[in-house]
């Protein structure tokens, strides 16, 4: 449903890259009913964030915030590639929360708090 708009978005700074990728749960073994998103994470002194590190939020337009857990990846049992498949960055895990129709209609963000740093941010998604 949301996927047709092909929702993503990336955060950067000084120290960190987190970039978000709307997921079709059923294809991550999830249940319809969920709203998915894959997360990667990056850091730029080379030192690899953990998943732990990180508490995950959907963002609505009027700022509310509804509280998603993370789960860390794991790899589909399908093997099926085609040769015309672009490269995939592997996610470091999933965004996962209940879908609900109002979703639909609002421009959705993804907010995260990062631990170390003790700071909140916003990831805008575009589509």
């Amino acid at each position: 449903m949301l996927k047709s708009f092909g929702y993503d978005g990336t955060y950067h700074d000084m120290s960190i890259s987190v970039s978000v990728l709307l997921e079709n749960p059923l294809e991550c073994g999830l249940d319809a009913t969920q709203l998915v998103f894959s997360v990667a994470l990056r850091a730029k002194n080379g030192d690899a964030p953990r998943l732990e590190d990180f508490t995950f939020f959907i963002m609505d337009e009027a700022g509310q915030q509804y509280k998603a857990r993370s789960i860390p990846y794991t790899k589909p049992n399908t093997e099926t590639t085609f040769e015309d498949d672009e490269p995939v960055i592997r996610p470091d895990g999933l965004i996962v929360t209940e879908f609900r129709y109002e979703f639909l209609f609002q421009d959705l963000r993804i907010a995260f708090h990062y631990h170390p740093y003790q700071k909140t941010n916003i990831i805008a998604l575009k589509h």
